[in-house]
């Protein structure tokens, strides 16, 4: 029972919470804002993923070649495929920038890059 009087006093805490922070700068945001902002905010993706796919691809490599190592010091403990299964994967992600740049040339005539923020904004007014 006061399990359940924690409960319900931790939902109105932060429902109160929430109701108090409202700004006017939240109340007045269209959909019109709301969908720039959204595609705005997709424009810088590809670089988070091709960021991320460095850095794995990266870290990948320097395991597998810490594996191998290991293989070369005692081949019994440690099989040699751990070591080129690391290696494949790093090299794999190391690639999938590239691969996906040549992905989106193919798609869009020769266009490396993808469409730009502006490119992807659409008429909000019908929405309205």
């Amino acid at each position: 029972m006061k399990q359940l009087k924690t409960t319900r006093l931790a939902a109105a805490l932060t429902a109160g919470i929430l109701m108090s922070e409202g700004t006017a700068a939240h109340a007045t945001a269209t959909f019109k804002d709301v969908s720039t902002n959204i595609v705005n905010s997709a424009g810088t993706l590809p670089n988070l993923v091709s960021t991320v796919a460095y850095i794995g691809g990266i870290g990948l490599g320097v395991a597998g070649i810490f594996k191998l190592k290991q293989h070369v010091d005692n081949p019994g403990q440690t099989p040699m495929k751990d070591g080129l299964v690391r290696l494949g994967a790093g090299g794999g992600l190391l690639a999938l920038p590239f691969l996906t740049d040549a992905m989106t040339g193919t798609i869009s005539n020769g266009a490396t890059g993808g469409p730009s923020p502006a490119q992807l904004q659409f008429n909000a007014a019908t929405f309205n």
